[in-house]
């Protein structure tokens, strides 16, 4: 049976992962997500692309072939949910304003894709690349290219061609002539200037393909939350994290024995601050995914906020010793899963 909206937040952790999908209430009618989106589709209008991409809800974000639209994930429709979620994983992807923004304008590629059927142009695979080409496992980044557009983390662009215009789209969509002065040496400008022709193009024109309603794909669905999230931790190698915890006190210190001189920061805040040069660090060199050591990233800044850690040497010493921390911890963490590639 179906709970009420209110009892949510009165649930502990325990009562809430015995839940399943089908008894949570959902509802993406007037929810935050729904707003942003719209947000975004109002832009779309803005330009005169006139259509608005159909929203449904899922377990996480995604947007499927044949369809004008994308799932959001469910945990954004409720902020009890959102607290699970960044409990279990370290964090909710689209939680806040500007993420959320940056991940629709993304899918909302995706859906002016599909809707006008642009992958079939010849102009677009000259451009982008072949959209039939297989999509990888996984996939190397190159931190240092201008051909493509950044946009999302972990260089996503550089995944596959599809991808590659959806974030080439969003970063359009966002603004009328930023994109001209921040790529203008870039490689990566006459992808933008391409789509700009191509939407130019489809003011005021009918959708080859357009929006049809997609109902909540976790209305009938009896997996519980613990079991979506025992899955979900096992993928991204969650508990991996703590087997670092020495290595993090070696580097840092408890907050009650560093003074809070000037410059000593805590431990979670430089890792933030330094978050993408120690992916860029580890990426290239180590040849894995940019995700992947994203991901290790944000478990040593969760592990680093829970044990209160601060910084105690010189920043530059302390980065040092994380880069080097941040290498080892993502080669264990790919050997000891098999779904990731070494």
């Amino acid at each position: 049976m179906t709970i009420r909206a209110s009892r949510l937040d009165q649930l502990p952790d325990s009562e809430l992962l015995r839940l399943r999908f089908c008894d949570l209430p959902l509802r993406l009618k007037g929810s935050v997500i729904e707003q942003r989106a719209n947000s975004v589709f109002d832009e779309l209008m803005a330009r005169d692309i006139r259509f608005r991409p159909t929203l449904w809800i899922s377990e996480q974000w995604y947007n499927p072939d044949e369809v004008v639209g994308f799932a959001v994930p469910f945990y954004l429709l409720h902020p009890r949910l959102i607290r699970l979620e960044r409990k279990m994983m370290l964090e909710a992807e689209g939680a806040s304003l500007d993420e959320a923004l940056s991940i629709v304008r993304h899918e909302t590629g995706h859906a002016v894709d599909e809707a006008f059927q642009l992958r079939r142009m010849r102009e677009y695979r000259k451009v982008f690349g072949s959209p039939q080409r297989a999509y990888p496992n996984d996939y190397v980044a190159d931190s240092d290219s201008r051909d493509f557009v950044q946009h999302l983390n972990a260089w996503y662009a550089q995944s596959h061609p599809v991808e590659d215009f959806a974030e080439t789209f969003a970063v359009w969509l966002t603004s009328k002539s930023g994109w001209r002065r921040k790529y203008r040496d870039w490689p990566a400008y006459e992808k933008l200037s391409a789509v700009d022709a191509w939407m130019h193009d489809l003011r005021n024109v009918e959708p080859e393909i357009k929006p049809r309603r997609v109902a909540n794909e976790l209305r009938d669905c009896t997996r519980t939350l613990g079991q979506h999230y025992e899955e979900k931790r096992e993928f991204y190698a969650i508990d991996a994290e703590d087997e670092f915890d020495g290595a993090l006190q070696r580097i840092f210190e408890a907050n009650g024995s560093v003074s809070r001189g000037r410059g000593h920061m805590s431990a979670s805040a430089l890792l933030a601050e330094y978050r993408t040069r120690l992916r860029r660090r580890t990426a290239k060199p180590l040849g894995v995914p940019a995700y992947v050591v994203d991901q290790v990233l944000r478990q040593l800044v969760h592990r680093a906020r829970i044990l209160k850690l601060r910084q105690s040497r010189p920043k530059a010493e302390t980065v040092k010793r994380v880069s080097r921390l941040v290498s080892r911890a993502t080669v264990s963490i790919i050997r000891n899963s098999p779904r990731l590639p070494l």
